[in-house]
C-alpha cells in the first residue's frame, strides 16, 4: 500500500461529528432524555444530579448547568465511560458503522466537507432563531408588564402596544415552527423590525 496524501485523511473526530448526539446518548443508554422545546434535558450522568441540569442543544453540544461539564457526543462518551477522547471517537465510529482507518476518496472527502458546511449553516441559523426568540419573548413580557401597570401612556398609546404584542407573539410562534421556510420568514421579519 502506497503512502496516502495527508490532505486526503479526515480525522476520526470529523467522521463521527455528523452523528446525532441524541442517537449516541440513546445507543449507550447514558441518560433518559426528555424533549423541552428544541432542547433535550436529563439528570446529568456525570454527578449526583437531583433535578435535570443536563441540556442537549440543537447544535449537537451538551452542557450540565450543575457540574459545569460540556462538550459534544465524543466528549460525553469519553467522560461517561472514562476513556481517552480518541478511544471514545473510535468506539462511536465502530458502533455507528464508520470505517475510520482508511483514507477517504476525493469524492467522499468533498461530501464530508459539504456536510460540515451544511451543519455549520444550520447551527448558525438555529443560533439566530434562538436569539430572535429570546429577544421577542423578553419584549412581549416587558410590554405586558407595562400594560398591566398602566405605564404605556408615556410612550405609546394602548392600541399600538396591543398590536405590537400580537405581532411579536405571532413571530414567536413562527420561530418555533418546524417549517424552515416559516422560520426564515419570521427571522427576516424580526431583522426588518429591529435591525433596519
Amino acid at each position: 500500500m502506497g503512502a496516502v496524501n495527508a490532505t486526503q485523511r479526515i480525522s476520526i473526530f470529523q467522521l463521527v461529528k455528523p452523528i446525532n448526539i441524541v442517537e449516541v446518548i440513546n445507543r449507550y443508554n447514558i441518560v433518559e432524555l426528555k424533549k423541552r422545546g428544541r432542547r433535550w434535558m436529563a439528570r446529568c450522568p456525570l454527578h449526583d444530579d437531583h433535578s435535570p441540569s443536563f441540556v442537549v442543544f440543537p447544535n449537537g453540544k451538551w452542557k450540565c448547568f450543575g457540574c459545569g461539564e460540556y462538550g459534544d457526543a465524543v466528549d460525553l462518551v469519553a467522560k461517561v465511560f472514562k476513556l481517552k477522547l480518541i478511544e471514545a471517537a473510535r468506539m462511536v465510529a465502530r458502533d455507528f458503522g464508520i470505517e475510520a482507518n482508511k483514507p477517504l476518496s476525493p469524492a467522499d472527502r468533498k461530501k464530508v466537507i459539504r456536510q460540515a458546511r451544511k451543519r455549520e449553516m444550520e447551527r448558525a441559523f438555529c443560533e439566530k432563531l434562538e436569539q430572535a426568540h429570546e429577544t421577542l419573548a423578553l419584549l412581549v413580557r416587558t410590554i405586558n408588564r407595562r400594560l398591566a401597570t398602566g405605564g404605556y401612556q408615556a410612550h405609546y398609546d394602548l392600541a399600538e402596544l396591543l398590536h405590537k404584542v400580537d405581532y411579536y407573539k405571532y413571530l414567536i410562534d413562527c420561530l418555533l415552527s418546524n417549517n424552515a421556510e416559516i422560520q426564515l420568514m419570521a427571522l427576516n421579519s424580526f431583522n426588518r423590525e429591529f435591525y433596519v
